[in-house]
């Protein structure tokens, strides 16, 4: 690896560097082999080990690196032998078609943003808005956590939620906001449009964006646990609202 190269990739880390040269980095071999045919994979980056354990036979072109080199510019603590660099996928128009969809207000952990994208890849989702002050992403936390997902769905990214809902609601949905005071039996209208909005870890959804919301909205509690991780709370309302229905 040359030293341009290398100090591409180390830059790569870093959120800013990450936008400014519109590429990022995956590390899961399973995901990177998955995204073999992916027209926004640009370099594949292999170990010797690596290799040998494939047979010396991979599905596209690689460039072999040292164990020394892939520490480097990975962000794990045990790397897996591979590491690839996709460009930043084209933000797609939304068309407000979508029977249901869902919005993250500052959400901060990057596991659990992670952890989101898959669920909603799991349950059929295929758009996902997050507003301004939302982990990036493609934060390689959020990237590992989402295990190939962010590479199914459209994601709508640092934007003023305020401006989204007055849009969405011109075009018929209704909005739902989650909150601790929220009421536990609702009516799921399946003949509607549906929006929801999951808020930040500690503080919940903002009190502008509850104020903008048609119905405020609360899982059911049977034990005495105050509260559901973010991303636990979503995976349920997900299966309660996926677009299949």
């Amino acid at each position: 690896m040359t030293n341009k190269e290398l100090d591409f990739l180390v830059k790569l880390k870093q959120k800013k560097y990450r936008q400014s040269e519109n590429f990022f980095v995956v590390e899961n071999p399973k995901v990177i082999l998955e995204e073999k045919n992916n027209p926004n994979l640009r370099q594949v980056y292999v170990t010797d080990n690596f290799l040998s354990s494939q047979d010396n036979s991979l599905p596209f072109k690689y460039q072999v690196i040292s164990e020394k080199e892939l520490k480097q510019v990975t962000n794990s603590v045990t790397p897996q032998g591979m590491l690839a660099v996709f460009k930043l996928p084209q933000v797609k128009e939304f068309d407000f078609k979508a029977k249901a969809i869902f919005i993250l207000d500052n959400l901060q952990d990057p596991g659990n943003l992670g952890t989101i994208i898959r669920t909603a890849d799991w349950f059929g989702f295929k758009d996902l808005f997050l507003g301004k002050n939302c982990v990036e992403i493609f934060n390689p936390k959020v990237v590992s956590a989402s295990m190939g997902s962010l590479f199914h769905l459209n994601f709508y990214a640092n934007l003023d939620l305020v401006d989204l809902l007055k849009d969405l609601k011109k075009n018929k949905y209704h909005v739902l906001a989650t909150d601790l005071q929220g009421k536990e039996k609702f009516i799921l209208d399946t003949a509607k449009k549906m929006a929801v909005i999951v808020g930040n870890e500690a503080q919940g959804v903002s009190e502008e964006l509850k104020n903008e919301a048609d119905q405020l909205i609360k899982l059911r509690s049977f034990g005495q646990a105050e509260s559901l991780n973010v991303a636990v709370a979503t995976a349920i309302l997900m299966h309660e609202f996926h677009p299949v229905r």
